[in-house]
């Protein structure tokens, strides 16, 4: 029986190898494509393989006669489902969902503490010797917080910042139950009531035709005065140029951003000069090279789904390209 052909383009390590060999049970060529590798090697490697385990370009997929699913070791998928020409027809497209809770959730905890107790403004008096007492801090206890995308990162976010004594209300596409972490779930029709409820708003949402810029100006005016934003999960959330007004205003307290409408965000721009902004490049959600815990789940999202593929089995994590999010089995 001839072999499925499949190329790896991330930088697996030896054991991470040999887990991808025994999922393959035999059955399997996997082909470790490097990345220094020259783009017309590259392009002919591609082109003979079945399956692809990581990120190719959308010129490569189109020139990939052979091929037929595509594992990618990210959660959001915009880059392919915004796409007008990705063959959707002929390509199962999966993703990495439920392998970014753990560590981007930290990042939410991080930030959010790190807002209340001004620790960016004390990091600049720091900076210039100056013992000056701020004043404004204040407690993440007893604070309602509003997670946009009650999925599998905002979740893990939400049962974290439960400890902390706070009221937790999610927002998800679609009415159903919800994890006892959240003391009210709400869909998108109910946004514009909850907005000026929330002390903090956190944005776990992907890109897609409903998420761009849901925080408009109109929306982000509807937040309660000096409340705190964060957004991990794409930029195009939020009208950027109605933040930074805001912002300026003191509307919105302070803000943290993994992600922005334009990366990276050009240097010129007014939000790399506020204090009251925590900027970071797009690496909440830290994985190879970074963070071998989530390099390994991704690995195993992948080795599950190589023996459902192998066994013609409904592949977990499938991206459904009508609404931009993931068929959960």
């Amino acid at each position: 029986m001839e072999k499925i052909k499949a190329a790896v383009l991330l930088p697996l390590d030896r054991t991470q190898q040999e887990l991808l060999e025994t999922s393959g049970k035999g059955r399997c060529e996997f082909s470790y494509i490097e990345p220094k590798e020259g783009r017309e090697k590259r392009l002919q490697r591609l082109c003979e393989v079945e399956i692809v385990f990581g990120e190719p370009t959308l010129a490569e997929i189109r020139q990939c006669p052979r091929l037929r699913w595509i594992q990618s070791s990210f959660a959001g998928m915009d880059r392919y489902t915004m796409a007008e020409d990705f063959p959707v027809e002929k390509v199962i497209l999966t993703n990495a969902r439920g392998c970014f809770g753990t560590v981007i959730a930290e990042y939410i905890v991080a930030v959010i503490l790190s807002l209340c107790r001004n620790l960016k403004s004390y990091a600049l008096c720091q900076q210039e010797a100056r013992w000056q007492p701020l004043g404004t801090e204040t407690l993440l206890a007893g604070k309602q917080i509003l997670i946009l995308g009650a999925g599998d990162i905002g979740t893990a976010a939400a049962k974290r910042l439960k400890a902390f004594g706070t009221h937790l209300t999610g927002m998800r596409r679609t009415e159903r139950n919800h994890p006892d972490c959240y003391d009210a779930m709400i869909t998108e029709e109910e946004l514009d009531q909850a907005l000026p409820k929330a002390d903090i708003v956190v944005g776990c949402l992907p890109n897609t035709a409903r998420t761009q810029r849901m925080l408009n100006k109109k929306r982000l005016y509807q937040m309660k005065k000096g409340a705190f934003l964060v957004n991990v999960g794409r930029g195009s959330l939020i009208d950027t140029e109605a933040l930074v007004e805001l912002l300026k205003e003191g509307w919105i307290g302070g803000a943290a951003l993994d992600v922005t409408e334009q990366e990276p965000l050009p240097p010129d721009h007014p939000l790399w000069r506020m204090e009251q902004v925590i900027l970071t490049p797009h690496i909440a959600g830290v994985s190879f090279g970074y963070s071998k815990d989530t390099e390994n789940r991704i690995v195993q999202v992948f080795c599950q789904n190589l023996e459902r593929y192998l066994g013609r089995k409904e592949l977990r994590n499938r991206v459904d390209f009508s609404t931009g999010y993931v068929t959960v089995l």
